[in-house]
């Protein structure tokens, strides 16, 4: 592993010149019960946006901070929605469907069952927008729905797949690959089977084979639930039980190949394992958050136990986030939220957990400091952090390449800032970031060592910047 990598990093978000412990969250809306498993978005072209949330068989208004009102949605059946957002003449709409009960429509006032004719709507599961059409498909099948451009209700048409299946199984979602960066005649639709196959289409008109041809059909590994596509940038990603793929890098090669090539492949064997445990469980879901670089998975780790996997959008360089416990994410303007038991929380905001402690831990990969063959007898480690107040960290070393190794006391660095009564007035440095650089003592004899840095606090953000670590060489064994 090289030096600059870390085995693990949990809490800690890598930035391009370092890692800083993420942020916490936030109650947001109340007085809901049961599972929040669904958040809907609604962003018209113009005007201010709206938040709803799915719970107990019913859709809230989750807009303001606070406790919500009554719902405006009940008897829903699950809380488990597909939606896509759309422009017409008429106006700007949210379509969704759960698989269970009518798929329903929001106009920007009123949420009401949807009056497309062709599909059973209580069968419909999920939607999709693309080349200006609204794509539906039913609960169970290979075959797909869609209106005319341009249109949210109406008469819809359908197209089979089920020749084009080999692996049979059924449609769980499609997704549009916008190659080019934007969205254009050019954007291929995606349709993704639930034995992992990918159905590549290209053009605008389903019903004439002038307009619509297929491009080919791709093994990619099994998709992680019905949330499994996220488009970003110019890429579409699937999560999937052989890693998360971009269509870009895994179409072109085999399927046996397509590990090696996955946005995961560092942290494939920690992603392989909870794929194969947790696979059927709900709550595997893509969100890309573009104000803090982020490409966040969320993993439904055990029952009522959740994890993210986190990605900087920049540097590719992976994170795991733990104590959040996200049940499904969404996205409104330039914030973004989290649906927990009863409650929607803003995520990243504030430095605690909903008043709770943040725990980050992070190990370096192993290094031999330039001499692999000879032992060393370590003395001190200086790791160099930067922060607005003065954390409190743990710093100690796991040796030749151990995983366990004594949980490191945590101890509040010193001040490096100036304090009201006790700074020197042209000596002290104001209140702000500041560098925190104290040395802390370390034992142990070994080849190869990796540092361990655990901070805990509730107040500070620190950044940890860069490392020092002195030795003494023994002979060559």
């Amino acid at each position: 592993m090289p030096p600059d990598r870390a085995q693990t990093l949990i809490n800690w978000f890598p930035d391009a010149d370092k890692v800083t412990v993420r942020r916490g969250f936030t109650s947001h809306a109340t007085g809901m019960t049961g599972a929040i498993e669904t958040i809907f978005a609604y962003q018209p072209p113009s005007g201010a946006g709206r938040l709803f949330a799915a719970a107990n068989n019913s859709i809230f208004d989750v807009t303001a901070v606070g406790a919500v009102g009554a719902a405006l949605v009940t008897g829903t059946v699950n809380n488990r929605w597909q939606w896509a957002q759309m422009t017409t003449a008429g106006g700007h709409f949210i379509l969704a469907a759960n698989g269970a009960a009518t798929a329903r429509l929001y106009d920007g006032t009123t949420w009401a069952n949807s009056t497309i004719t062709g599909p059973v709507l209580t069968n419909l599961v999920w939607v999709n927008q693309h080349q200006r059409r609204m794509w539906m498909g039913e609960t169970g099948t290979l075959r797909a729905w869609y209106l005319a451009p341009n249109a949210i209700t109406g008469a819809a048409s359908f197209f089979d797949f089920t020749g084009l299946a080999s692996l049979g199984g059924f449609l769980i979602g499609m997704g549009t690959w916008t190659r080019d960066g934007g969205s254009g005649p050019d954007d291929l639709a995606v349709f993704l089977t639930s034995e992992g196959e990918a159905l590549v289409y290209a053009g605008t008109d389903p019903s004439s084979a002038a307009t619509w041809a297929l491009q080919g059909v791709f093994r990619i590994g099994r998709p992680l639930g019905r949330r499994a596509m996220i488009k970003a940038g110019a890429d579409l990603i699937v999560m999937t039980q052989d890693g998360f793929a971009e269509m870009s890098r895994v179409l072109p090669i085999d399927r046996s190949q397509q590990v090696a090539a996955s946005l995961t492949y560092n942290i494939n064997p920690a992603l392989a394992a909870q794929a194969r445990s947790f696979a059927g469980n709900f709550g595997w879901q893509a969100l890309l958050y573009p104000p803090a670089n982020m490409l966040i998975f969320n993993v439904p780790a055990a029952a009522g136990g959740f994890e993210q996997y986190v990605f900087n959008t920049i540097t590719r360089a992976p994170a795991r986030f733990t104590g959040i416990p996200a049940r499904c994410f969404g996205l409104l303007g330039d914030a973004a939220y989290f649906g927990g038991l009863g409650a929607v929380f803003r995520f990243d905001n504030g430095t605690t957990d909903a008043g709770a402690d943040i725990t980050a831990l992070a190990v370096q990969a192993p290094n031999a400091f330039g001499a692999k063959a000879q032992k060393k007898n370590f003395r001190r480690v200086r790791v160099i952090l930067q922060s607005d107040i003065p954390p409190a960290v743990g710093v100690d070393l796991a040796l030749d390449y151990a995983t366990q190794v004594p949980t490191p006391e945590v101890v509040p660095s010193a001040a490096a800032v100036a304090r009201w009564g006790t700074a020197i007035w042209g000596q002290s440095l104001w209140a702000g970031e500041a560098v925190y650089d104290e040395m802390r003592g370390v034992r142990g004899i070994g080849r190869m060592a990796s540092v361990r840095v655990l901070s805990v606090s509730r107040a500070a953000r620190p950044s940890w910047i860069g490392t020092d670590v002195i030795f003494v060489t023994g002979g060559i064994l």
